[in-house]
């Protein structure tokens, strides 16, 4: 997990018996995502982490 959940987060999910693995801040996870508004058009978000991100949807 990342390191910016802080170390009391982490210490009690390891006192609870997880295995965690620290990464640094902002290092796991990329996602791009676009849904259909109900009531019409689109909506989009990318994950600014790592590379370029882009969403679009047609």
């Amino acid at each position: 997990m990342e390191d910016r959940l802080g170390d009391d987060v982490i210490a009690d999910l390891e006192a609870r018996g997880h295995v965690v693995t620290r990464e640094g801040d902002w290092s796991l996870g990329r996602m791009s995502a676009v849904g259909a508004h109900p009531e019409g058009g689109y909506f989009a978000a990318a994950n600014p982490r790592g590379s370029q991100g882009y969403a679009a949807g047609r």
